[in-house]
């Protein structure tokens, strides 16, 4: 089964890669990382750059961030060694330590309890997941925990709608979170479900219409992102890496940019059984086969 489930990752991740558009070998002293795309390339631009000029002084190396195509694309990337390190949701670290063995190094405080929320346009009726069966449902992208794995699972467990039998059609895939919002908001669809920290930013700086989208649920928590190495990296670069981010203080004015940028009061290690949840909902959901 395993190895069923390795080549079927490596199937659908191989497009991903190949958009990535790297040369083979880098030099040593270049640390390369990479994230999954789950808000607009701008957004992503302006929460890295201070990461990367904190780490390029904290590990005494250059380190360059290298935008990726799609989720798929920064786990191919991370399993060809075409990157270094990767921030990974809770399901593509699981499909990158089956893919290649990548390895969980630290997380956010605020990663052991995540949550995600459905939300629903004002004028599709919907005030409640009761009223969910037949409306036009969107997730964020196909590999997201927070966008659509845990989502999906909650919706099954704990509402009982069967995504496949019970929505008003497929599924609509919006690629990322705030993507999702601005669908909800349209009208294209009727509701949708995205992480809970991105909904909380987009509310509090009013980037979405507040007459037309409204919050309906929140789940429960569950373990999500977290900063994943490659397998065959140096261990002495993984320490430096993670003491990097174990270092983060946020009595520091120079720390504090980076932390109100990633969400975080701090970084906390993480270690492999903290994602062995998020595999056993892959699998219960077939989403891992």
């Amino acid at each position: 089964m395993l190895k069923g489930l390795r080549r079927s990752i490596i199937g659908t991740l191989a497009v991903g890669i190949a958009c990535v558009g790297f040369t083979t070998a880098f030099a040593a002293d270049i640390v390369r990382i990479t994230g999954i795309p789950d808000e607009n390339p701008t957004e992503l631009q302006r929460k890295y750059k201070p990461m990367v000029d904190y780490l390029s002084m904290s590990l005494n190396a250059e380190v360059e961030y290298v935008p990726v195509t799609d989720y798929g694309a920064a786990v191919a990337a991370l399993a060809a060694g075409k990157v270094d390190f990767a921030w990974l949701g809770g399901f593509t670290h699981v499909q990158a330590r089956i893919m290649a063995g990548a390895s969980p190094v630290v997380m956010r405080d605020i990663d052991r309890q995540f949550k995600s929320v459905i939300i629903a346009n004002t004028n599709s009726g919907v005030g409640s997941t009761d009223d969910i069966k037949g409306m036009k449902f969107a997730f964020g992208s196909k590999s997201s925990t927070s966008g659509h794995l845990m989502p999906r699972y909650f919706l099954d467990t704990l509402y009982g709608i069967d995504v496949e039998k019970d929505l008003g059609g497929s599924p609509v895939y919006s690629g990322s979170h705030d993507a999702t919002v601005k669908v909800v908001e349209s009208g294209k669809v009727d509701v949708g479900a995205l992480n809970a920290e991105v909904w909380n930013r987009m509310s509090e700086s009013g980037a979405y219409d507040k007459s037309k989208v409204v919050l309906i649920e929140t789940t429960p928590d569950y373990v999500d992102y977290v900063w994943t190495a490659r397998d065959d990296i140096e261990p002495e670069m993984v320490d430096k890496f993670r003491q990097a981010f174990l270092s983060l203080d946020n009595s520091n004015t120079d720390h504090q940019k980076v932390l109100k940028l990633q969400g975080a009061e701090k970084f906390v290690l993480a270690a492999p059984e903290d994602f062995d949840s998020i595999e056993a909902v892959g699998r219960s959901t077939g989403l891992l086969k």
